[in-house]
Protein backbone atom coordinates (compact mmCIF):
# COMPACT_ATOMS: atom_id res chain seq x y z
CA UNK A 1 0.00 0.00 0.00
CA UNK A 2 1.19 3.65 -0.54
CA UNK A 3 -0.04 7.26 0.41
CA UNK A 4 -3.33 7.09 0.82
CA UNK A 5 -6.10 9.65 2.47
CA UNK A 6 -8.12 9.40 5.22
CA UNK A 7 -12.13 10.36 5.36
CA UNK A 8 -14.25 10.34 8.64
CA UNK A 9 -17.51 8.56 8.21
CA UNK A 10 -19.44 10.07 10.69
CA UNK A 11 -20.63 13.37 10.09
CA UNK A 12 -17.83 13.92 7.31
CA UNK A 13 -19.56 11.21 4.44
CA UNK A 14 -22.57 10.21 6.10
CA UNK A 15 -24.34 12.40 8.09
CA UNK A 16 -24.43 12.16 12.08
CA UNK A 17 -26.83 12.69 14.83
CA UNK A 18 -25.25 11.86 17.76
CA UNK A 19 -25.87 7.93 18.01
CA UNK A 20 -23.06 5.27 17.27
CA UNK A 21 -25.94 1.84 17.22
CA UNK A 22 -25.93 0.07 13.35
CA UNK A 23 -27.84 2.99 11.77
CA UNK A 24 -25.72 4.97 9.72
CA UNK A 25 -26.70 7.83 7.64
CA UNK A 26 -27.47 8.99 4.29
CA UNK A 27 -24.31 10.22 2.17
CA UNK A 28 -23.91 13.61 2.26
CA UNK A 29 -23.15 14.26 -1.25
CA UNK A 30 -20.18 16.50 -1.64
CA UNK A 31 -17.87 14.03 -0.04
CA UNK A 32 -19.02 11.72 -1.30
CA UNK A 33 -18.37 13.17 -4.99
CA UNK A 34 -14.80 14.02 -3.47
CA UNK A 35 -14.03 10.49 -2.61
CA UNK A 36 -14.87 9.07 -5.89
CA UNK A 37 -12.97 11.83 -7.72
CA UNK A 38 -9.89 10.93 -5.41
CA UNK A 39 -10.41 7.03 -6.62
CA UNK A 40 -11.20 7.92 -10.54
CA UNK A 41 -7.44 10.04 -9.91
CA UNK A 42 -5.86 7.14 -8.87
CA UNK A 43 -5.43 7.92 -5.31
CA UNK A 44 -5.97 5.40 -2.25
CA UNK A 45 -8.82 6.79 0.55
CA UNK A 46 -9.38 4.87 3.40
CA UNK A 47 -12.09 5.27 5.55
CA UNK A 48 -10.93 6.28 9.12
CA UNK A 49 -13.61 6.18 11.99
CA UNK A 50 -14.07 5.04 15.61
CA UNK A 51 -16.09 1.83 14.74
CA UNK A 52 -13.26 0.54 13.08
CA UNK A 53 -12.56 -0.82 16.93
CA UNK A 54 -15.60 -2.56 16.86
CA UNK A 55 -15.92 -5.74 14.43
CA UNK A 56 -19.70 -5.82 14.41
CA UNK A 57 -19.70 -2.14 13.19
CA UNK A 58 -17.52 -2.70 11.01
CA UNK A 59 -20.02 -4.74 9.44
CA UNK A 60 -22.47 -2.14 9.00
CA UNK A 61 -20.00 0.64 7.36
CA UNK A 62 -19.03 -2.32 4.09
CA UNK A 63 -22.90 -2.96 4.11
CA UNK A 64 -23.44 1.29 4.15
CA UNK A 65 -20.06 1.56 1.85
CA UNK A 66 -21.10 -1.49 -0.70
CA UNK A 67 -24.89 0.43 -0.94
CA UNK A 68 -22.78 3.86 -1.95
CA UNK A 69 -20.54 1.76 -4.60
CA UNK A 70 -17.47 2.30 -2.31
CA UNK A 71 -17.22 -1.18 -1.20
CA UNK A 72 -13.89 -1.92 -1.26
CA UNK A 73 -12.26 0.71 0.57
CA UNK A 74 -10.70 -0.07 3.55
CA UNK A 75 -11.65 0.86 7.08
CA UNK A 76 -9.23 2.00 9.58
CA UNK A 77 -8.92 3.45 12.66
CA UNK A 78 -4.89 3.66 12.76
CA UNK A 79 -2.90 6.74 11.42
CA UNK A 80 0.47 5.60 9.73
CA UNK A 81 2.95 7.98 8.49
CA UNK A 82 1.57 6.98 4.85
CA UNK A 83 -1.70 8.69 5.48
CA UNK A 84 -1.12 12.17 3.57
CA UNK A 85 -4.26 13.61 4.60
CA UNK A 86 -7.61 13.38 6.73
CA UNK A 87 -10.86 14.94 6.13
CA UNK A 88 -13.06 14.82 9.29
CA UNK A 89 -15.68 17.10 10.58
CA UNK A 90 -13.67 16.97 14.18
CA UNK A 91 -9.84 18.14 13.03
CA UNK A 92 -8.51 21.10 13.87
CA UNK A 93 -5.73 22.30 11.72
CA UNK A 94 -2.36 22.89 13.26
CA UNK A 95 0.98 24.21 11.62
CA UNK A 96 2.95 21.66 11.85
CA UNK A 97 5.38 21.66 14.45
CA UNK A 98 4.23 24.71 16.13
CA UNK A 99 0.95 23.88 18.03
CA UNK A 100 0.38 26.84 16.32
CA UNK A 101 -4.35 26.78 15.38
CA UNK A 102 -4.55 27.98 11.57
CA UNK A 103 -6.71 30.90 10.96
CA UNK A 104 -9.78 30.10 9.82
CA UNK A 105 -9.92 27.22 11.97
CA UNK A 106 -13.17 26.70 14.23
CA UNK A 107 -13.36 25.74 17.93
CA UNK A 108 -15.50 22.78 18.06
CA UNK A 109 -18.88 23.25 20.06
CA UNK A 110 -19.28 19.19 20.43
CA UNK A 111 -21.99 18.07 23.27
CA UNK A 112 -22.87 14.70 23.91
CA UNK A 113 -26.45 13.52 23.08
Amino acid sequence: MGKWTGVDLDGTLATHHGYMDGCIGEPIKPMLDRVRELIAAGREVRIFTARASDPNQVQHVRAWLSAQGLGELAITNVKDFDMVELYDDRAMRVKRNTGYICPGCYRMKYQRA
